[in-house]
């Protein structure tokens, strides 16, 4: 394979007319340019340079290289641009795979101030569960997951980088009719009579935390109606088929007319929001511009919501 390096050197021998013209030129001795053109006519199996009167002549092989390296020298100036400006970010694409509550209610203001902030970077968003979120993270599909995991204490062996966005808290909806739906905030051991309504896309990370808070206050509840997304349950819940747990995330800037949102009494059940990237992206600007939008959104939601 032909070494860019001397390829360069011919190429100012060439236009300079002698080596040392050429070594002046790169700052070397005329001996070390020497050397790289003895070098590159071994490595070609051909003579490159003449000897003419106090300087050289190149050969038709000189010419032929020196046109192609100066393609390739064009093509190398333009990868270093183009990566210059990848990373100053000022060109790219930042793939983001998020949940869908979050999705719905995070992640649009974070994606809007990054354009704000970079709006050369091209931005592509997915609404995915957190394990195939995951799973594109890893397999390369995207570069930055915003899931559901387990609190900030909990030790993570997988390789990749978290940061932790929010603690989304779990608030009780009752219909509006309900006789505890005046009190500001609700113990949930008074619904223990009540039928739940559950969600059925997200058992792990929404309703396992539902029933555990339920447990807590001494009972299991009794989930009576299953819908595929919150706006639905909400429904239920509005036409007094029901009550339900739900996370801030998920109930977002629409709240059913018919139903109230109360706090829990006592302990408050939360699930962690986090945002996560591969060890190689953490320190690209577009990367780290996103995780930090993600940061000022999720710091908006809860003090706008909680």
């Amino acid at each position: 394979m032909l070494d860019i390096k001397r390829l360069r050197v011919l190429k100012e021998v060439v236009e300079a007319g002698s080596v040392s013209a050429a070594a002046a030129a790169l700052n070397f001795t005329p001996s070390a340019v020497s050397q790289q053109i003895a070098t590159l006519e071994r490595e070609t199996g051909t003579v490159l340079l003449e000897h003419a009167g106090r300087g050289v002549r190149p050969t038709a092989a000189a010419i032929l290289l020196c046109d192609h390296t100066a393609r390739v020298l064009a093509a190398v100036d333009e990868a270093e641009d183009a990566l210059a400006a990848l990373r100053a970010g000022h060109t790219g694409r930042v793939r983001v795979g998020a949940f869908p509550t979050a999705g719905a209610s995070l992640v649009p203001q974070a994606l809007a101030a990054f354009e704000r902030r970079l709006p050369n970077v091209w931005l592509d968003l997915v609404v995915v569960e957190t394990d195939e979120a995951l799973a594109s993270l890893r397999d390369g599909s995207i570069d930055i997951a915003v899931v559901i995991e387990g609190p900030p204490d909990e030790p993570w062996s997988d390789g990749l980088c978290r940061q932790h966005l929010l603690s989304d808290p779990f608030r009780v909806v009752l219909p509006r009719d309900h006789p505890m739906a005046s009190h500001r905030a609700v113990d949930l051991s008074t619904l223990a009579q009540d039928r739940w309504v559950g969600i059925s896309t997200c058992p792990g990370y929404c309703q396992q935390v539902a029933t555990e808070a339920c447990r807590q206050a001494g009972f299991v509840p009794l989930f009576g109606l299953e819908a595929d997304e919150y706006p639905t349950a909400q429904a239920f819940v509005a036409a007094g088929l029901g009550v339900m747990l739900a996370p801030l995330l998920a109930l977002g800037h629409a709240v059913h007319n018919g139903v109230v949102v109360r706090r829990v009494k006592g302990g408050q059940p939360t699930r962690e929001v986090w945002a996560v990237t591969r060890p190689a992206l953490a320190d690209l600007l577009p990367v780290r511009a996103m995780l930090d939008e993600l940061h000022s959104s999720a710091r908006r939601f809860i003090t706008t919501r909680d």
